[in-house]
């Protein structure tokens, strides 16, 4: 039971710091103790609900949308890195309209005129951002 307790207790440490998604946080826990243990604890955080891949996603999304100012191609790009499904996310973007993410290209394109960047510059920059750009 020791043993379960110290698991808990770092696991509780790294998820103050940081929002983990299972998986990453299975893959982490895997560096300093046993498959058994790990699983043990994974499913322990899981019934109590201080881990959830979509809250997490949902966190992240927010994040990447209004702070960030990504486009969906990003997103999905950022999501299937972290082994999250493209239906998990397809289901949180939908509270998130089309007219929020042109918005956000367009604030994007605004700033970056006003600081004198080149319309190629600027088209290959909204590009890497996630951005669809119309030829």
């Amino acid at each position: 039971m020791k043993k379960q307790t110290d698991i808990l207790d770092y696991t509780i440490k790294l998820l103050n710091n940081k929002i983990y998604f299972i998986n990453e946080l299975y893959k982490k826990l895997l560096n300093k103790y046993d498959r058994k243990e790990v699983t043990s604890a994974i499913k322990e955080l899981i019934r109590k609900d201080y881990i959830n891949d979509k809250k997490a996603a949902s966190i992240y999304l927010y994040n990447l949308i209004n702070y960030k100012m990504y486009g969906k191609k990003y997103i999905y790009s950022f999501f299937d890195k972290k082994n999250i499904s493209k239906k998990l996310i397809d289901y949180l973007l939908l509270k998130y309209n089309d007219e929020l993410f042109s918005g956000n290209m367009m604030k994007i394109k605004k700033e970056l005129e006003k600081k004198g960047k080149a319309n190629k510059y600027i088209r290959n920059y909204l590009i890497r951002k996630g951005y669809e750009i119309d030829e």
